[in-house]
């Protein structure tokens, strides 16, 4: 793993203390990353679930895409959840693909921390 992946998993880390980072190393330089245990508030049932991506070996000059989540999660309203938000495995896992590009990743560093927190916030505010 490239000791830039490596730093992304640490502010992972950091960021979600004192949940466990579960880190699989992709084999290329980049690594597979799962935060454990993530609230995401009562606009959902089962809120407490799991949250990951793949920084691959460019990161920071590339995008954490797609993002994931459990996909025991429900929106408590009983709507459904439609794209960005669509159905689909992480890491041998049944998710929610959550898909939130940041165009600007190839030219300036990206956070893993950082955009975990802005794909939990778009959650938090889809209509």
């Amino acid at each position: 793993m490239r000791s830039e992946v490596a730093s992304g998993v640490e502010e992972l880390r950091a960021q979600f203390a004192p949940s466990s980072v579960a880190v699989t190393e992709d084999g290329s330089g980049g690594a597979y990353v799962i935060v454990e245990t993530v609230d995401l508030g009562p606009r959902f049932t089962n809120q407490v679930t799991w949250i990951g991506g793949h920084l691959t070996a460019q990161y920071p000059y590339a995008d954490v895409y797609p993002v994931f989540i459990g996909n025991d999660v429900l929106r408590a309203d009983g709507v459904a959840f439609q794209a960005p938000v669509t159905p689909n495995t992480f890491a041998g896992r049944q998710a929610w693909q959550v898909s939130r590009r940041n165009p600007g990743a190839q030219v300036q560093s990206q956070s893993a921390s950082a955009k975990f927190l802005r794909v939990i916030h778009f959650l938090h505010t889809m209509p």
